[in-house]
């Protein structure tokens, strides 16, 4: 093979790596939000989970509650355990969600011993009078229906970003979704209505760093500027990876299962 030949082709391939058009990314926007559960949580998580609701600068509440999860390829099971403030401890949610089908949530009471099935067609109803939606918890979980897409490479807070857009069919308000680079940690998002307005935001205020160098939210702060209110999650206690008790994530026995004792 001719060498003066076979460099014009180092040189062309070379270049088409470079200047790829702005619109082609090594990774989709759908296999950057599995990396993010997939680095991020991994299949298991618990967690204690400190809640602060503010409004203006009054607080109005504040709860303290356990968090655990076990994921899986196409499903999510959420269960949260609620310890503070007093006329809540007991109160037990359990959230379970499959791809491509609604999400099903059950509210345990302490005050009478029963489990109640909860309708969550509304994405926006309070969990616990805590602030917190469903779609807080479940975090970036795919629907099924909804599509995704890169809308370009950033950098915020000093840390590059892929930003994702996305939007469900029949809903007019869509997500935008920072996504670090590095360890496919959500960063910050907004909910967007039609006329550009945001509803909705969450960033991270502080990270922990675990002993192989990831990176996790210790601190984040959720906005919504049309009800001048501010909440504040923080999370302790986390461990990756851990053992979750089948018992607490079975609609006909979370409610009552001493998982502590476990």
């Amino acid at each position: 093979m001719n060498l003066t030949n076979a460099w014009k082709g180092i040189v062309t391939c070379f270049a088409a790596l470079v200047f790829l058009p702005s619109g082609v990314f090594a990774l989709t926007a759908q296999e950057i939000l599995d990396k993010v559960g997939k680095e991020s949580l991994g299949e298991s998580f618990r967690l204690t989970l400190s809640t602060k609701t503010m409004k203006g600068s009054k607080t109005v509440s504040s709860h303290r509650l356990w968090l655990m999860s076990k994921l899986g390829k196409d499903t999510g099971a959420f269960f949260l355990d609620f310890e503070e403030p007093e006329e809540s401890k007991g109160l037990r949610l359990l959230l379970k969600v499959t791809l491509g089908k609604e999400p099903k949530a059950f509210m345990y009471l302490p005050a009478t011993g029963k489990t109640l099935p909860l309708a969550i067609d509304d994405p926006s109803v309070d969990i616990g009078g805590t602030g917190l939606m469903t779609e807080d918890i479940q975090g970036f979980m795919p629907s099924g229906d909804e599509k995704s897409e890169i809308v370009k490479e950033e950098k915020i807070d000093g840390r590059e970003c892929y930003l994702i857009r996305v939007s469900r069919p029949g809903e007019k308000d869509q997500r935008l979704i920072w996504v670090t680079k590095k360890n496919f940690v959500v960063l910050r998002s907004e909910t967007v209505n039609p006329e550009g307005k945001v509803t909705r935001a969450l960033r991270v205020i502080e990270f922990f760093q675990t002993d192989d160098g990831k990176e996790f939210p210790r601190e984040e702060e959720i906005t919504i500027p049309g009800k001048d209110t501010r909440i504040i999650l923080r999370q302790e206690q986390a461990v990756f990876g851990v053992e979750i008790p089948e018992e607490v994530l079975d609609p006909a026995t979370f409610g009552t299962f001493k998982w502590k004792g476990f």
